[in-house]
């Protein structure tokens, strides 16, 4: 199983991506949910995801600067940054620091299983090797 946190501030999207897809069926598990970057730095070191689906505004870290800091110290966690904001400087940003793909709200839920079942694929190989 491909182990997934979801970071957002807002309950109600932290459940809406928790119900909205059969994770099991795809061969993912929710690991762990945080509120902000803060707290999804705490759990990176308990739950090590391979995949973090993180909101951008959030208070104390957002979702730039926590993909920042994955990219320093967990190099082989993917980062999908889902956010309501459409700027393309954050669009800009994500891609300078390397996330995986960058998805704005609302999306279809399809959308995001496109881009999980890619990464998983990636995931899957490079644990081949």
């Amino acid at each position: 199983m491909i182990k997934v946190m979801i970071v957002d501030d807002m309950p109600i999207f932290r459940e809406y991506l928790r119900e909205a897809i059969d994770w099991a069926h795809y061969g993912f598990e929710i690991c762990c949910e945080a509120k902000n970057g803060k707290e999804a730095l705490d759990l990176l070191e308990v739950h090590e995801p391979d995949i973090v689906l993180s909101d951008i505004t959030m208070p104390f870290i957002d979702g730039l600067e926590l993909s920042e800091l994955l990219k320093d110290k967990y190099q082989n966690t993917e980062v999908v940054l889902i956010t309501g904001n459409s700027e393309f400087e954050y669009a800009k940003k994500a891609v300078k620091l390397g996330v995986a793909d960058y998805i704005v709200k609302p999306f279809e839920k399809e959308e995001l299983i496109v881009t999980l079942l890619k990464l998983k694929d990636n995931i899957t190989k490079a644990m081949e090797v």
